[in-house]
């Protein structure tokens, strides 16, 4: 009986600590979820950016060809449409991009705090009117940097000499690799909480699945504990029949019988406890490495980095597209048309004079 409030105290933890990690684990993709959205909109004012320098590139001969046609002089400034466009676009693509990081570094932090030692959460607290400072500056400051997002296009194309048609052009043009800029730091953002997401729900898997593991482990228990107590009653019950023996011996062997399965029942809940004990302690190691995966991307920067991962891809691209070129080559040697490849490749001998085996 012992066995069975142990264990199944262990199967509860591991089931609550389960718990606790996929409701993290699902924090985490609703905010990547909701980092996905507000980067929505990002290629949109990426197209809008090219759109609006092909018209800028377009407009000084679309206005010459009306005027041939129509006799009638535009005014110079529709030039400004396009670039103005353009700036509103990388505006928006900027305030975009912001709100994309700010949702995926929550989401890649959930988690953090809830599972961290009690030694390790104070240097991060903060108190509810230092929360509200934190909010109000981080609001200020996506709105300063929109403003400060409109500035570079036309400073730039003021400082560039030229017609204002060639000023609208580079505006225009500018203003769309803005854009573009913003679209790759919010890639680059979704992908390194993309990868701290997956890591937090494999961590929440792992810990549900020994936490299943220790049900299953516990579902014996109740068994063995109502084996054992009809053991005792049955001992209990024999008792009273064992002076209606003939003998010592008989009622050594008969008193004896029931103790002796009492102990096996007993010693099987003792090691589905044990089992139980281990999957919990399972979890709970799960649940940690929850927190280690999270400060790995924070701290150490372990996790997933982008460049990196390009730059490791396209090694192995390399690596596989040369192996493919020698194999191609080998082949073709065997040819007697691509012998000289061989004379080639070996650095020795003459188009005459094949290279010695």
């Amino acid at each position: 009986i012992s066995a069975e409030y142990v264990g199944k105290t262990s199967v509860a933890n591991g089931k609550e600590i389960a718990a606790v990690t996929l409701m993290a684990a699902a924090e985490a993709e609703a905010g990547l979820a909701a980092g996905e959205r507000a980067k929505a909109i990002i290629p949109l004012a990426v197209g809008i950016g090219a759109t609006s320098t092909a018209f800028a590139l377009l407009a000084p001969a679309l206005l010459e060809d009306v005027a041939l046609r129509y006799g009638v002089s535009l005014v110079t400034e529709l030039y400004l449409i396009p670039p103005l466009l353009s700036v509103l676009s990388a505006a928006v693509a900027g305030l975009a991009a912001q709100e994309t990081a700010s949702l995926c570094r929550a989401a890649a932090s959930v988690g953090n705090r809830r599972f961290a030692r009690a030694n390790e959460v104070g240097n991060s607290w903060l108190s509810a009117s230092e929360q509200v400072d934190k909010a109000s500056s981080s609001n200020n400051k996506k709105w300063i940097d929109f403003a400060i997002t409109t500035l570079p296009a036309p400073i730039l194309a003021a400082a560039v000499p030229g017609p204002l048609a060639f000023k609208a052009i580079v505006a225009s043009a500018s203003a769309a690799a803005q854009s573009a800029y913003y679209l790759t730091a919010a890639e680059y953002e979704i992908s390194r909480t993309m990868d701290s997401v997956a890591l937090k729900t494999r961590s929440a898997a792992i810990a549900d699945a020994y936490a299943n593991q220790g049900t299953r482990s516990g579902a014996i228990l109740p068994f063995t504990s109502a084996l054992a107590a009809l053991c005792a009653a049955s001992t209990a019950a024999v008792v009273e029949v064992l002076p209606l023996l003939p003998s010592i011996e008989i009622e050594a062997i008969v008193g004896a019988i029931f103790p002796a399965f009492g102990a096996l029942f007993a010693s099987a809940a003792s090691v589905a406890k044990s089992r139980c004990e281990t999957n919990a302690a399972a979890a709970s190691a799960a649940a940690d490495s929850f927190l280690d995966n999270s400060s790995r991307d924070k701290e150490r920067d372990r996790g997933l980095e982008p460049v990196n991962g390009v730059v490791r891809l396209i090694k192995i691209t390399s690596r596989a597209v040369a192996k493919t070129a020698g194999r191609a080559i080998r082949k073709l040697e065997q040819n007697k048309l691509f012998g000289w490849l061989k004379i080639f490749r070996r650095g020795g001998g003459s188009a005459g004079t094949p290279a010695m085996a």
